[in-house]
C-alpha cells in the first residue's frame, strides 16, 4: 500500500474520533452542567511494511473539556442548585464517590437528597444529606448550607481538584477523581432554584460537524483517486 494511503487512513481515523466527540457534545447540549469536549492530536512516525520509510501520521492523545461556566437558568425548583465558579457536587455511587456539576436534585423515599439517577448527594462531612420527616420549606444558602423549617440539614460537599483536567468522565454526567486529589472549595457559591446549562455552543458544534464531514469526504476522494491511479498503472504494466 502506498504511503498516501497510510496517511489518508490515519487522517480518516482521526476525523472519525473527532466526529464522535462532536456528536456527543450536540447530544448533551441540553444536559445541565455538561462540559463540551474536544480531542488532542499528536503526530507520530511509522514505518511502512514495504519500503521501511518513516511517514508522518496522526493519532488522538485523549480528550479534554472546556471548563467554561455554562449559563444559569431559573427552574424555581427548591432542590435545583447551580454552582457559580469552581466546584463539583460530591455524590455516592456503587463505585464510590463521584462528582458532578449537574445540580438537578430531588428527594427519595427515605427523604435523602439524590441526583436524577438516584445517587445520594453528600454533605461536607461525607454523609448523605437527609431532610427531616415532614419538612417542606427547604432552603440552600449561597455557601451551600441546607436547612428547613425544622432546622439545619447539613452543608453540600463542594470540591475542586489539584488538576481539574485530570478527572475522568464516567457517564451520567459524573466524574471520577482518578489520580488527582480533591480540594474543598473555600468559598463556594451556589444558587438555589437554578441550573447551570451545558456550555456546548450548538451552532459552533454543528458547523464543526459539517466541516468534519467535508474533510472526511475529501480524504476519501483522494484515496479513491490514488487507488484508480495505482490500478491503471498495474494494468499498463501487465500489458507490457
Amino acid at each position: 500500500m502506498e504511503n498516501l494511503s497510510y496517511i489518508g487512513l490515519s487522517r480518516q481515523l482521526a476525523l472519525r474520533s473527532l466526529m464522535d466527540v462532536t456528536a456527543n457534545n450536540i447530544a448533551n447540549m441540553n444536559t445541565p452542567g455538561f462540559k463540551a469536549q474536544n480531542i488532542q492530536f499528536r503526530e507520530y512516525l511509522n514505518k511502512t511494511p514495504a519500503e521501511g520509510e518513516k511517514i508522518s501520521q496522526v493519532r488522538d492523545a485523549g480528550t479534554y473539556r472546556d471548563l467554561g461556566q455554562g449559563v444559569l437558568s431559573p427552574t424555581y425548583n427548591k432542590l435545583d442548585v447551580a454552582v457559580q465558579g469552581d466546584g463539583y457536587f460530591a455524590v455516592q455511587t456503587p463505585e464510590g464517590t463521584r462528582y458532578t456539576r449537574a445540580g438537578s436534585f430531588s428527594l427519595n423515599s427515605n427523604g435523602e437528597i439524590v441526583t436524577k439517577t438516584g445517587y445520594q448527594v453528600l454533605s461536607d462531612g461525607g454523609s448523605p444529606l437527609a431532610v427531616q420527616p415532614g419538612a417542606a420549606n427547604i432552603t440552600i444558602s449561597e455557601g451551600g448550607t441546607v436547612s428547613s423549617e425544622k432546622g439545619s440539614i447539613g452543608k453540600l460537599k463542594l470540591v475542586t481538584f489539584e488538576d481539574e483536567k485530570g478527572i475522568k468522565a464516567m457517564g451520567d454526567n459524573l466524574y471520577s477523581a482518578g489520580s488527582t486529589q480533591e480540594v474543598p472549595v473555600e468559598k463556594p457559591q451556589v444558587v438555589q432554584g437554578m441550573l447551570e446549562n451545558s456550555n456546548v455552543q450548538p451552532v459552533v458544534e454543528m458547523n464543526k460537524m459539517i466541516e468534519l464531514l467535508r474533510m472526511y469526504q475529501s480524504t476519501q476522494n483522494m484515496l479513491i483517486t490514488d487507488h484508480e491511479l495505482m490500478r491503471g498503472m498495474i494494468q499498463k504494466l501487465t500489458k507490457v
